[in-house]
């Protein structure tokens, strides 16, 4: 009960910003069981006075109201299904807008654990159930309410004794379906949990798809999907499995309902207590009271639908934002680019022990830092930590002698551009992704960045120049273009900070030179922290740090660390690389 009046509470604020469409949707709501209520009473005038009276001039009359009120009811009907429809998406489209909001301002945490499928089940699906329950709860409770007691009311002023007979079923068929409504609710939150599987399942597919292929597993994923799809489907037939006996039996409830009026008639105008065409009256009003509570089962299914997808929607807006305590604080001001670590310890959420412990190290304005060492030394973790991605478990990071948790992180993260190993390229054009390092740049400066990068010649080479389309994830570029148009994008950035996570470890010897090229171009003047596997990416590195365990175990220029014949020379020499490869 609380998850509906929270429900409730939630929808009234979406209600109110389309007041003026959710008016002129009641109000056709109100006039049309109005005029369908009116149809059985100009119909009882008919046989019960026009007829028998033998005046058929009035008898004309109530046939032409007779159609116009069945022509207008439709017409409301039409406008009232615009007007509801239209309130749904609008609502629908609200919600996903909420949704998207919240998803932009969650820490990098929640991704790390949440898959991509089941976010876009919750904002596409879910949302979907949401909002036709929006739209469909005011009109139909209108109505339902309107329609019953308005048939109720022509009925007792008809004949109050067969009315009051018929009345009595009422409350046992509404108890009959308040019975499923606990059972409704469940299956549908089973049903939406595997719809979410089921869409990572099939995202996952689609994205591993040359995988599969290369490793020829067709047969593989064949089998993982049909099982998929297999619990995709049972979720769906236990939906069915319990609306069987719900609609059947709610359907014969009503059809003994129709007998129990017919059999009082027939009996009060054998007693003289009713006439035939009261009872004929009777009939027409039992649609009005047979319909509405058809309807009432249909809705309650559609309300616990809609009630599951608010939960699953409540589930994720209840996911707490990236705090950021220094939103207010002062704004950063200019950035001449040095970065200090104090005592520096970070674990990740229910790990057993810190991944990362440096107890100092400096990195002065405009130098090049490499961090070099095995897989897992903490390396990607220590240049997520910078811009503020994660939040140290102990300890700081200065950047210009201000401490970073003291720096909103727009700010900070706007100093700071980052190239990765493998770029996330948006499904556009190269101008689209170009654009996001600086909304607003002309096409010259577009241009002047992919020369840096150089990546022009390539561009230019193709008929639509910027408006080359990239592909999902850049799949229409090589690998190497794909890094060259993420560096040209920081190059539009312009930040006086860099991090190259292992930017070139993925990329052939011939791609790797222009990469390495348009790198060192970027590099120039700007604080620059490298994170590399490939040691020939650190020939231009002023400082180089060995990371192992998450502890900086030797730390220095090259020559120091050449000198020392200790980590780093063994790991040049495992690499086959001589100290000249790396200083040349």
């Amino acid at each position: 009960m609380k998850t509906v009046f929270q429900w409730l509470r939630t929808v009234c604020g979406y209600y109110r910003a389309q007041g003026k469409l959710l008016a002129l949707d009641l109000t056709t709501v109100v006039a049309r069981a109005g005029a369908r209520l009116l149809i059985p009473a100009v119909a009882l005038h008919v046989f019960q006075v026009s007829l028998p009276a033998g005046d058929l001039r009035a008898t004309g009359w109530c046939a032409l109201l007779f159609a116009l009120l069945a022509v207008g009811a439709a017409a409301l009907e039409w406008c009232g299904t615009i007007c509801g429809q239209w309130l749904g998406f609008r609502i629908e489209a609200a919600l996903r807008a909420d949704f998207f909001d919240h998803l932009q301002r969650l820490p990098f945490a929640f991704f790390d654990r949440t898959k991509t499928g089941e976010v876009l089940s919750r904002v596409t699906s879910d949302l979907r159930m949401v909002g036709s329950t929006a739209h469909l709860l005011p009109e139909a409770l209108l109505e339902i309410s309107l329609t019953l007691i308005g048939a109720f009311a022509f009925m007792f002023w008809i004949n109050p004794t067969l009315a009051a007979f018929t009345l009595i079923p009422v409350p046992f068929i509404l108890f009959f379906a308040g019975c499923f409504q606990k059972r409704i609710h469940q299956v549908w939150r089973e049903n939406r949990h595997e719809a979410a599987a089921f869409a990572a399942h099939v995202e996952n597919a689609v994205q591993g798809i040359r995988e599969i292929k290369s490793f020829t597993g067709e047969a593989r994923a064949r089998r993982a999907f049909r099982h998929a799809n297999a619990r995709f489907r049972r979720s769906f037939e236990k939906v069915s499995a319990l609306y069987a006996p719900l609609f059947s039996g709610t359907q014969l409830l009503l059809e003994g309902y129709s007998l129990l009026y017919i059999a009082l008639g027939a009996w009060l105008v054998a007693r003289d207590s009713a006439t035939l065409a009261q009872v004929f009256a009777f009939f027409m009003y039992s649609r009005y009271v047979t319909a509405p509570m058809l309807r009432i089962v249909g809705f309650l299914d559609l309300f616990q639908q809609g009630l599951v997808g608010f939960r699953r929607f409540q589930e994720f807006v209840a996911q707490p934002p990236e705090d950021d305590p220094a939103d207010d604080a002062a704004p950063l001001g200019p950035v001449r680019g040095e970065i200090r670590l104090e005592n520096l310890r970070f674990r990740y959420p229910g790990a057993a022990r810190d991944v990362l412990d440096i107890p100092a190290l400096t990195l002065p304005a405009g130098s090049v830092c490499a961090l070099v060492g095995p897989s897992g030394g903490g390396k990607s973790t220590l240049a997520a930590l910078i811009p503020r991605f994660y939040a140290p478990t102990a300890g700081r990071i200065l950047l210009d002698g201000r401490d970073t948790a003291t720096i909103p992180k727009r700010d900070l993260r706007a100093a700071i551009g980052i190239v990765a190993q493998r770029p996330f390229l948006f499904d556009g054009t190269v101008r689209d992704n170009l654009l996001l390092g600086r909304p607003g740049a002309t096409d010259a400066e577009l241009w002047a960045a992919l020369e840096s990068a150089n990546l022009a010649p390539a561009i230019r080479a193709r008929s639509e120049g910027l408006d080359t389309p990239v592909g999902e994830h850049g799949l229409r570029l090589s690998g190497g273009q794909a890094q060259r148009l993420a560096i040209a994008r920081v190059f539009l950035k312009n930040p006086p900070i860099l991090i190259l996570d292992e930017a070139t470890s993925a990329l052939d010897t011939f791609a790797e030179a222009a990469v390495q090229e348009a790198l060192a171009r970027l590099s120039a003047g700007r604080t620059t922290l490298i994170i590399a596997h490939r040691l020939t990416t650190i020939r231009h590195a002023t400082q180089i740090c060995y990371l192992e365990d998450g502890r900086i175990v030797e730390s220095g220029t090259p020559a120091d660390l050449l000198a020392r014949k200790g980590k780093f020379h063994a790991l040049l020499a495992l690499a086959n690389l001589t100290p000249e490869d790396i200083t040349s």
